[in-house]
């Protein structure tokens, strides 16, 4: 009978044991999650920042601009698959708020990119045009025909120069709000200064200003035989 009673004590303590045991395991694991996802957030956002920075200062008209800022596009285009997979229940606030700084900085450098490429087809474009005017042995028919079909290209292109550069302005215009979301879960997290995000802002306005005066110089080209 005490046998049996020391038996059933054994058999209970080791019950709570493991218990114990998994709870302590399941506190474990959830801590374990939990800095890993944090970890990985604040790690991603850090690089995706220094890409931004290198971003917004490279200049359009500098060599493989397009290339490089797609570059920069991809690689952040992978942290925000790789914050994905981690478990943002451990931390939504902070999961939800990284998330939405790593796809504003992906739609910031890749509009970068965009501009870059239209500014390349906007400036071949209107040497096209500029060619062909100053080749002009008689300004015939034919010749005027050409001439408004690059004049056409030529505004096409310098438009849709203009729409990327405000589209990405804009961005830069919202970008401090994103920032200030991720401040409030995440204090001290790696960030563009306001003075960067302020001086890409001024000059992608100033950039968009010479676009549309480019433009509309192009608009006013009238042809005459």
């Amino acid at each position: 009978m005490q046998g049996a009673r020391i038996n059933k004590l054994l058999i209970g303590g080791g019950i709570a044991a493991a218990v114990l045991l998994a709870i302590v395991a399941t506190l474990f694991y959830g801590s374990f999650k939990k800095h890993g996802l944090e970890s990985k957030a604040v790690s991603h956002i850090a690089t995706a920042t220094a890409r931004l920075q290198e971003g917004v200062v490279l200049a359009l008209d500098a060599p493989n601009a397009a290339a490089t800022l797609e570059e920069h596009t991809k690689a952040v285009a992978q942290l925000i698959e790789s914050l994905k997979r981690e478990d943002a229940t451990r931390n939504r606030a902070l999961a939800e708020a990284a998330e939405l700084y790593l796809v504003d900085a992906h739609a910031i450098l890749r509009n970068r990119a965009n501009a870059a490429r239209a500014r390349g087809a906007a400036l071949a474009s209107r040497r096209a045009l500029s060619g062909h005017m100053a080749a002009a042995g008689g300004r015939g028919q034919g010749w005027i025909q050409n001439a408004l079909a690059l004049k056409q290209r030529a505004e096409r292109d310098s438009f849709d120069y203009r729409n990327a550069l405000g589209t990405y302005a804009g961005l830069l215009q919202g970008h401090r709000e994103t920032q200030d979301k991720l401040r409030a879960v995440r204090p001290g997290v790696r960030l563009m200064e306001d003075a960067q995000v302020q001086a890409a802002l001024q000059a992608a306005r100033a950039a968009e200003q010479q676009a549309v005066a480019d433009l509309e110089r192009l608009r006013a080209l009238v042809f005459q035989p």
